[in-house]
């Protein structure tokens, strides 16, 4: 009995420490993954709170496209690109030519794509191109490739394209320009004041547009850019600023000053139209015509006087009416030699303003034409050769839209040369080819004479020039021995159909 009660105390404090050695087991694992218990010295490392090392960005092989049709090879255009990425953040990739000595730009978000114009400065053969991408920290990861550079065939011809400041508002913006396919870039336009001098046309885009040209010969060297005055509707003052030699001096200074503004490299004067012609509330006067060589003078002076200061070369242009009448109010033995090229506007040779319908630009005259005193654009180069031109001086307007004549009274001759009464207006190319091209009712018929097409749907006349028109033309301005080709406008054929045709069609052989 003795035995037995000492066994059960034995027990009994047996259990009474397992119990005890379990609380305190409990109590210590509590304290210790309660952070709140943390003493100020107690030192805890999590896994999130782990140090990590900061990478240097990774990025892929460079990438460069073009439309080169040498194999293994690129130029002109060449689209450079490479994936860049990192545990934080890229701030920006350079990408560069010439072995890392010539910055060709730099991208600070995605796609990291940049274009690399070739034609014009870089030279063919080998080049090494490197692409440096840097992080937040300003880590750096450089990569490099090596390409075969071969350029397009040299367009010794201008190539002139008309920007007009108004196509931003509709989505056309200046990067939108391919500039890789023109010569020269023509900013449609900028006003006249009242005082004679030259002014923004658009304060609320065109200093902008400016800014955006500039980058684009940044990345195209080779294209020039010229400042387009006046215009169908900002032409009323320009007899003011050539009525004396004072407002001749004030109108050229200003200019001077402007072209140093805004970095263009030289100015084109779109009069529309000395003597008679143009808007309704227009000044003209008969001294236009000698005025206008006057003031031409005085802006070639005060561009020579520019040039021997900064040793830059700018360029004094005029665009002009093609037709005879035009070419009367003008002095153009006297005013080519201050001229680098005139622009002729060899198309609206027929429109909603005529008693008929018509062809927009005929390449020649159509012997079944229903008008009187009908001409073409051919018979307008003509006009001014003859009247003393050099040919190499002249650049032919092509057009980018088309002219609509809505119901015609007779569908006899698919509705041309008849009467209308529907009204009419303009089209792009861009909006012909989608929309009325073999589409809607319309059906294509080819004017074998003038060598242009018209779309006719029983009611509607649309006069326009097609890939099939302008290589007529642009053969035409080679067998001629012109200047090159000037187009209105860029915005109007967005897809490059007909520019890429001219480009093609003028390159050097």
């Amino acid at each position: 009995m003795q035995r037995r009660r000492k066994k059960h105390n034995s027990m009994k404090w047996i259990g009474i420490l397992l119990i005890t050695i379990l609380i305190v087991s409990v109590v210590i694992v509590l304290t210790t993954d309660n952070p709140e218990n943390d003493s100020p010295n107690t030192s805890r490392v999590t896994a999130t709170e782990k140090e990590t090392i900061d990478q240097p960005p990774q990025i892929s092989e460079i990438t460069a496209e073009s439309d080169s049709t040498e194999e293994n090879s690129v130029g002109g255009d060449v689209k450079l690109s490479v994936n860049a990425t990192d545990d934080q953040d890229i701030s920006k990739v350079e990408f560069y030519s010439n072995n890392g000595e010539y910055l060709i730009g730099t991208v600070t978000s995605e796609p990291y794509t940049i274009n690399w114009a070739t034609e014009s400065w870089v030279p063919d053969g080998e080049q090494i191109l490197k692409v440096i991408a840097y992080d937040d920290s300003n880590q750096k990861t450089e990569v490099i490739k090596n390409v075969m550079v071969k350029n397009p065939e040299p367009v010794s011809a201008k190539l002139v394209g008309y920007y007009a400041g108004w196509a931003a508002y509709s989505g056309y913006e200046v990067a939108d320009i391919d500039a890789s396919k023109l010569t020269h870039i023509n900013y449609a336009f900028a006003n006249i004041t009242k005082d004679g001098k030259i002014a923004v046309g658009d304060s609320s885009t065109d200093v902008k547009n400016f800014h955006q040209l500039n980058k684009l010969k940044e990345q195209h060297p080779h294209i020039k850019t010229l400042i387009s005055i006046g215009g169908w509707t900002w032409s009323e003052n320009f007899s003011d600023a050539a009525l004396t030699e004072d407002s001749r001096a004030r109108f050229a200074e200003s200019v001077r000053q402007f072209l140093l503004d805004y970095g263009f490299d030289g100015v084109d004067l779109d009069w529309e139209y000395p003597v008679s012609g143009g808007e309704a509330d227009n000044t003209n006067r008969p001294e236009d015509k000698r005025n206008y060589t006057l003031l031409l003078k005085k802006i070639r002076e005060t561009l020579d006087e520019q040039s021997e200061k900064d040793d830059k070369e700018y360029l004094l242009t005029i665009a002009a009416g093609a037709s005879k009448a035009h070419a009367a109010n003008l002095e153009l033995t006297e005013i080519h030699p201050y001229l680098d090229y005139i622009q002729l506007m060899t198309y609206d040779i027929h429109g909603e303003w005529d008693p008929l319908s018509g062809l927009n630009a005929p390449l020649h005259q159509d012997p079944a034409s229903g008008f009187h005193g009908e001409w073409s654009v051919g018979d307008g180069v003509q006009t001014y050769i003859n009247g003393g031109v050099p040919p190499e001086k002249l650049v032919m307007g092509l057009p980018f839209y088309g002219r609509v004549f809505k119901q015609v009274d007779d569908t006899s001759n698919n509705g041309l040369y008849k009467s209308f009464s529907g009204g009419g207006t303009s089209l792009s190319y861009a909006k012909i080819a989608s929309d009325y091209v073999n589409q809607n009712g319309f059906s294509r018929v080819w004017i074998e004479d003038s060598k242009v097409p018209l779309l006719f749907d029983g009611t509607t006349v649309v006069s326009y020039d097609d890939q099939e028109s302008i290589g007529h033309k642009t053969a035409f301005i080679k067998e001629k021995g012109l200047g090159g080709a000037m187009m209105w406008e860029l915005s109007q054929d967005p897809d490059e159909v007909l520019l890429k045709k001219i480009y093609d069609d003028m390159k050097d052989e």
